[in-house]
This record gives C-alpha cells, sequence and structure tokens, in this order.
C-alpha cells in the first residue's frame, strides 16, 4: 500500500515514469537507483511502524504450533543376510569394516558364537544372525558374475561390541515409526520373531530388527 509520505518521483517523472520533461538529475545519476531521494524513500518504507493488521497477521501465524511431520523420523542401516533384507537402527552401529578371519574358541559348539575378530587391533565377538534366524547363506547371482560382498558389521549394547558378517550393505535409509508395516507370514519363522516391523524402501521391503530381543539373544548364546 502506497504512504503517502513518500516522495515516488521515479513512479512520475523519474527513469520508469511516463511524463515529460524527465528528471533533469537523471543527466548526472543516469538512474534512480543513484539518487538520494529514492534510497531515503526506502528507509521510511523500512522504518515506518507496521499497521494493525500486518501485526495481527503475523502474531496469528506465529501463534500456531508447529507441524512437526519429522517427529517419528529415525534412521537404520539396511543390510542383506543371504536373500534377506533386514536393517538395525544406526544409535547401535558403530563401524563396518572389511571382512576378517576369525578365530574360533576352543570347545564352542555354539554356531551363533563364531569366535574372535580382529577389528582395528581390538578382538571382538564375532557372532552369526544368520545362524540366528536360521537363515542359509548364498551368493548373489546376476547374469555376469557370482560374489559375496562381505562385511562386518560392528554394533554395541552397553558397552559390549559385537561383530557379524553380512552379503552386502546398501546403505542408510530414513523410516517413521508410525508407517512400519506387518511382519508377512512369508518371512523365515525364527527370523519374524525379531522384526519389529516391515521398511518399504525403493521397491524393497527390509525388516527391521528389534534392537532388545537381537541384544538378549546374543547375551544367552555367548554365556
Amino acid at each position: 500500500m502506497a504512504d503517502s509520505n513518500i516522495n515516488d518521483c521515479w513512479n512520475t517523472i523519474g527513469i520508469w515514469g511516463d511524463e515529460l520533461p524527465r528528471c533533469p538529475e537523471l543527466d548526472t545519476l543516469i538512474h534512480c537507483y543513484n539518487c538520494p531521494v529514492y534510497s531515503n524513500a526506502g528507509r521510511k518504507l523500512l522504518d515506518r511502524d507496521p499497521d494493525s493488521e500486518y501485526i495481527n497477521e503475523w502474531t496469528n501465524n506465529l501463534s500456531k504450533p508447529r507441524a512437526d511431520n519429522n517427529h517419528n523420523l529415525n534412521s537404520a542401516l539396511a543390510f542383506r543376510l543371504g536373500n534377506e533384507w533386514f536393517a538395525l537402527p544406526c544409535n547401535i552401529i558403530r563401524e563396518i569394516t572389511q571382512c576378517d578371519k576369525h578365530h574360533s574358541l576352543p570347545h564352542r559348539k555354539n554356531q551363533i558364537l563364531r569366535g574372535l575378530v580382529n577389528v582395528r587391533g581390538e578382538l571382538l565377538l564375532s557372532v552369526s544372525l544368520g545362524y540366528l534366524f536360521n537363515l542359509s547363506k548364498k551368493e548373489i547371482n546376476n547374469d555376469t558374475q557370482t560374489s559375496v560382498h562381505e562385511r562386518y558389521v560392528v554394533i554395541s549394547d552397553d558397552g559390549n561390541f559385537y561383530a557379524f558378517p553380512v552379503s552386502e550393505v546398501k546403505d542408510t535409509l530414513k523410516y517413521n515409526t508410525d508407517t512400519l508395516q506387518k511382519t508377512p507370514s512369508t518371512i523365515n519363522e525364527e527370523s519374524s520373531n525379531y522384526i519389529k516391523g516391515i521398511i518399504e524402501h525403493q521397491d524393497m521391503h527390509i525388516g527391521l530388527l528389534d534392537t532388545e530381543l537381537i541384544f538378549s539373544a546374543l547375551n544367552r548364546n555367548i554365556s
């Protein structure tokens, strides 16, 4: 809305105006942007008191509760065991490292506890989620090659570290706890016991693992 106290001569006789003769100051200033009249008018517009309608509008806007659509948004690391895809919350993931030969422990017949593995000079318990879920380890098959991309994922629980091999690590994904789907009956029965829900990600269905159940099962099988 125009302010009657401001001289907007640029709209009448300035470079944007349509009256003749044009402003004589333009011979030296070239453009209204360079004129002190134009600059002073801009300062007045910025310094003027806001009207009550403007204040009421922004008071109403700022007083409304902020809609936070991401309050249930979490991150998880997706990985593959055999032909099955799983995910674990990122807050328990400590690192992903190259797979190294594990050292078996004497007098241990438990296949879930594989032994010890050296991760950057530190010996960690090597466990198998594949055996825990009763999954068979399978290779990646395609038209050009057959290979296994194996890595160790290191997780921790109250200072206890475990390293387990995976066939493939995909990426970190975001999920909303409110949109987790129910575990379908087609998933392996043993692994479905540890799944909180299914994450849909890039046309994939990934089982989000329950960390409490995972750590409880690992603790039982190494004690």
